[in-house]
């Protein structure tokens, strides 16, 4: 393999697969990235064998080969290089390259290609093409509820659905819940649950272009994400997802609507305080008024928000991590905030947006130590 690059587009090709690197994994070929070169392109491949992200350059290719490069070493030597033309040149072997730039060279031990694990094979058909921005907008307002608790795996993943014309993602750890439905023009019926981290990573890595397109494809085993110059692509989790519709309350009895950047910069202020085993902010709702407050070890805060608070005067509480999660993935100025009672779920949604929602459950403070 022989090939020549700017440094631009080297650094760029392996920051974007560097994400699927395994550097822990037994299995030594993991913790390198895969380079092959063939028709003035060079696409370099990186997988723990969960997610596999594949990243697709043009240079120019004086030799088609392919080798496996420690990440570590090739990727920090990239980005130390001096901005001019890079060369790249494996050995005989087929385990060491040569990288050649100015007046200079380095040479990196690496694997032969044949050692490293059979990436996993793109199905024909693809099941959906959505533009680039309006997936990373629906995979943002949804992936923070996902669970990072891996003993329960089918928590730590959003559940994808495309059905009756629409794309449905839904995300919850038991405590908190995201919900967002999609118009798309889809054909095939899919139900799959997509890791957290897959989503994760998309959300670094893809543009936020509406007039470029992301096609998914699904198999038995893995979902696809294919771009013009990449393809992310993850193991399922197998298992079903709980049914999420039942916990979503119809019925509330206080409403309030904020402007949600205050009521964000409030609850943030008011967290600031919070200790670790009582990370709790209290609400109490009176006719168009509402007192934010926190009492700690710490100290104390109390805001006086001016805000439409219609029905019921309730009282409850909060996780503050979980609430600003919640309002940081509103689109809208204002939010709406449903409730049933101190003990109920939460629904919190946009004004103007029926097709998201987010659910939050109250957090139970603890009670007053007797003297």
């Amino acid at each position: 393999m022989k090939f020549s690059a700017t440094k631009s587009t080297l650094v760029y090709a392996l920051q974007i697969v560097q994400k699927a690197v395994s550097p822990r994994n037994p299995v030594p070929t993991l913790s390198g990235i895969l380079f092959k070169t063939g028709a003035d392109q060079l696409t370099v491949s990186a997988t723990d064998l969960d997610l596999t992200i594949e990243c697709t350059v043009p240079v120019t290719v004086h030799e088609p080969g392919n080798i496996v490069l420690p990440a570590r070493y090739i990727t920090e030597l990239a980005r130390r290089l001096p901005d001019v033309p890079i060369l790249i040149e494996t050995l005989t072997a087929g385990s060491a390259a040569t990288i050649s730039y100015g007046q200079s060279q380095s040479n990196i031990h690496g694997f032969p290609a044949d050692q490293y694990p059979e990436l996993p094979e793109l199905p024909e058909a693809p099941a959906l093409l959505i533009s680039q921005g309006k997936l990373k907008e629906v995979i943002r307002q949804v992936i923070f509820a996902a669970s990072t608790d891996e003993t329960r795996p089918v928590f730590t993943g959003a559940l994808l659905e495309i059905r009756d014309g629409a794309l449905t993602l839904v995300a919850t750890d038991t405590h908190r819940l995201a919900w967002c439905r999609l118009p798309v023009q889809a054909d095939e019926i899919i139900s799959i649950i997509v890791p957290g981290k897959t989503f994760t990573e998309m959300l670094k890595i893809t543009g936020n272009s509406e007039e470029e397109d992301v096609t998914v494809y699904v198999s038995q085993s893995h979902v696809f994400f294919v771009t013009s110059v990449m393809q992310i692509s993850s193991r399922v989790i197998a298992g079903k997802f709980p049914p999420y519709q039942q916990v979503i309350p119809r019925e509330f009895s206080t409403r309030i609507k904020a402007v949600t950047r205050e009521l964000l910069e409030a609850t943030e202020r008011a967290s600031l305080l919070i200790t670790e085993g009582m990370p709790v902010v209290h609400f109490n709702l009176e006719k168009d008024a509402c007192v934010l407050s926190v009492h700690t070890e710490a100290g104390w805060i109390r805001e006086e928000m001016d805000l439409q608070v219609e029905g019921e005067p309730l009282q409850i509480s909060f996780n503050s991590r979980y609430l600003c999660d919640a309002l940081r993935a509103i689109n809208s100025n204002e939010v709406l905030i449903n409730m049933t009672g101190p003990l109920s779920a939460a629904v919190i949604r946009c004004p103007e947006n029926t097709q998201y929602l987010s659910l939050l459950l109250p957090a139970q403070p603890k009670p007053a130590r007797s003297e």
